[in-house]
């Protein structure tokens, strides 16, 4: 729910608009964050907790609203990448899960720290072993 790289964009104002009551002038630079979207609990129900199956067929919270998921940009300045990335994770995860047992380490502080971009406050420290059995080659 938070990209790691980019964490927010600046967009120019085309036309002028309203937004919660306030007018938007036509040329101003708007900065938005995607976390903040991605955390919205009007779009997502309980936002703050790992839940990867609100993206399921039989949910889509992320389909509610447009732009409710913008990990990779949106519209025409959507990543080029994007496609690929997806399928390199799902390769990475196919293979880490099938492969290896893991343990996330204790006495870690996970809470977030935000510059120069998002990630836990001590890291990320797991533990990473092959399953029994199993050669470093499959």
């Amino acid at each position: 729910m938070i990209p790691p790289v980019v964490r927010s964009s600046l967009r120019r104002v085309l036309a002028a608009c309203e937004f919660s009551g306030y007018v938007i002038p036509q040329g101003w630079d708007i900065y938005y964050q995607i976390p903040e979207t991605h955390q919205d609990p009007q779009i997502y129900k309980n936002p703050e907790r790992f839940d990867p199956d609100r993206f399921s067929l039989e949910r889509t919270e992320d389909k509610q609203k447009v732009f409710s998921y913008i990990p990779f940009g949106g519209g025409i300045r959507e990543c080029l990448g994007k496609e690929f990335a997806r399928l390199e994770m799902k390769i990475f995860a196919a293979l880490l899960v099938r492969s290896y047992q893991w343990e996330l380490l204790p006495n870690q502080n996970l809470e977030r720290t935000i510059l120069p971009f998002s990630r836990p406050r001590d890291g990320l420290k797991v533990k990473f072993w092959p399953y029994e059995g199993e050669s470093s080659e499959s």
